[in-house]
């Protein structure tokens, strides 16, 4: 009698690779980053350009004690992440229950058209505009989404600013001011907001994204 063949040896399964997506950012508990190494930061500060920094280099992240005892982040960066949430795909982003831990994963910034943000009355709509601005001339197709809330206050840049003074400047990066436009349709005051703009990017040629990558790699180290 032939001897029967011995068990197959059990293998480790291996789930297949690729990157989960989360169509929503929420507070909840943090998921694992992946393998790769995510640079760690600590504190609220500059908490636009980490994000802005961190998708243009694709660089995980992970911040920390962001206002530890004082409700962690504000209504205006919660609004921020899910802007980021609209115009980027094959990310991750993890809110810990008292929202003083966020981890980000970078993916894919899309662009697209016809997109509508509400920036909420608890900031200008100048604070959303400028990582918008960055984010959509590495989009993989021009960027055009409505923006509703505050267009003119003390504590951001307004919306006359960004259309008289900041694209116009673009053009002394490279940047062509056709198809970059910002129309003011309705204006809106603290408290109660009510303004409407509509922002247009383009995208850069290959060439000038070489350039301003290697700028952002520069500056990303001080964030």
């Amino acid at each position: 009698q032939e001897p029967s063949p011995p068990p197959p040896h059990d293998q480790p399964h291996h789930p297949p690779r690729g990157e989960r997506t989360v169509n929503c950012p929420r507070r909840r508990r943090p998921a694992r980053m992946g393998r790769e190494k995510s640079r760690r930061l600590s504190g609220s500060r500059d908490f636009r350009q980490r994000l802005v920094l961190a998708t243009l280099t694709s660089t995980p992240i992970i911040i920390k004690d962001i206002r530890a005892g004082e409700g962690g982040l504000r209504q205006h960066e919660m609004s921020l992440l899910h802007l980021l949430d609209k115009v980027s795909d094959q990310h991750v982003i993890d809110v810990n229950d008292t929202g003083t831990k966020v981890g980000y994963k970078p993916g894919v910034v899309l662009g697209g058209k016809d997109l509508e943000h509400d920036c909420g009355v608890h900031r200008g709509i100048g604070y959303f505009i400028e990582p918008l601005i960055l984010l959509g001339l590495f989009g993989r197709s021009p960027l055009s989404i409505r923006l509703k809330g505050i267009t003119n206050d003390t504590k951001d840049p307004s919306v006359d600013t960004f259309r008289m003074v900041t694209l116009h400047m673009l053009k002394h990066f490279g940047v062509p001011l056709e198809g970059l436009e910002l129309k003011i349709e309705n204006r809106g005051a603290p408290p109660r907001g009510g303004g409407e703009v509509l922002l247009r990017v383009p995208n850069i040629n290959s060439t000038l994204k070489v350039c301003w990558s290697l700028l952002l790699l520069t500056f990303r180290d001080f964030c």
